[in-house]
This record gives structure tokens, sequence and C-alpha cells, in this order.
């Protein structure tokens, strides 16, 4: 079968190209309007990918490292759980021990802590537990307890059998 050529009129393919720009930027706009908070994780042994009750859990095994946004994770094995859309619901870290740092933009202002399992919660008020010989650092405060509690939005903090320290804070 043959077809006809077509000339377009070329007086119009400038105006065609500039529609066509146009709408790529405006999708290409949305589209980062709505990504999701940027994620990556490695491990030097086994990972496993499954669906478990409607979410995919992936499991990664061996010099984990976890990080979303400025919130990075290290230890042993980890276990990320994201939901039917693919967001990032919680990561289970174990270690000896599990690690947890939020980087600030000077050194000064980094939240850390470390413990034998590590639960961080990543919805629209990211939590972090620390459960099991807990250390827990942020600016002008210091823990160490059993189990800690720490809201990343507000910096509001609890703890289980606990001993620490205050500093003194510029205001």
């Amino acid at each position: 079968m043959k077809f006809k050529a077509v000339n377009p009129d070329r007086r119009s393919l400038p105006l065609s190209l500039g529609t066509l720009a146009l709408l790529l930027s405006l999708a290409m706009g949305g589209l980062d309007a709505q990504e999701a908070p940027s994620h990556e994780y490695s491990a030097d042994g086994e990972t496993t990918i499954e669906t478990v009750n409607g979410l995919r859990v992936i499991t990664l095994r061996s010099n984990v490292f976890v990080r979303q946004e400025d919130i990075e994770l290290t230890g042993d094995v980890a276990v990320l759980e994201y939901d039917r859309n693919n967001q990032l619901q919680q990561v289970r870290l174990t270690g000896s021990p599990a690690n947890f740092e939020q980087k600030a933009a000077d050194e000064s202002g980094s939240v850390t802590g470390f413990s034998d399992t590590i639960n961080y919660y990543a919805g629209s008020e990211p939590v972090v537990e620390f459960i099991g010989n807990a250390s827990f650092s942020q600016p002008g405060t210091s823990l160490r307890c059993a189990e800690i509690r720490h809201t990343i939005a507000t910096g509001a903090t609890s703890g289980q059998a606990c001993s620490g320290s205050l500093s003194p804070q510029a205001n």
C-alpha cells in the first residue's frame, strides 16, 4: 500500500512545534509537583521483593543503606514497605547497631541515633523509634534509653528508662 506524501504548510510548522513544546513543559512541570520524596537503598547481600497484604516489601541484607531526602539509615537488615502507589511507608532496620541520621545544613544541627532496632515511619508526620540500647542526640540534648520516639517535624522526643544531658542552646 502506498501513502500520499503530505507536505505540511511550512507557516504552521513553528506554531505546531511551539504548541508541542508548551504541552511537554506543562506535563513535565505537573509530574515534578507530584513526585514523591526521593529515596534510594543499597545492600551488599541478598535483596528480595514481594507483595504482602497489598504492600510491596523489599528486604535488604548485609551492610544496608537507605536514604530518603535528608534521612539516612544504615544497619545489617532493612525491611522497606511501600503502599500501592509506591510511596515509602515504613523502614524497619536492625543492626549492631542500626544507625539514623537526619542531616542538617550544618553538622551542628544534625540529629543522630542508634539502637538495636530502628522503625522509621515515613508518612505525613514522620517518626523514628529507637528500640533496645538506644542513643539519641540532637542540638542541646543527648539521651540513652531503652526506647526513644522522635517526631521529626516537631522535634518532640520521649523515652523509656533514660539518662541524658542538656546543654545550653542559642536562641
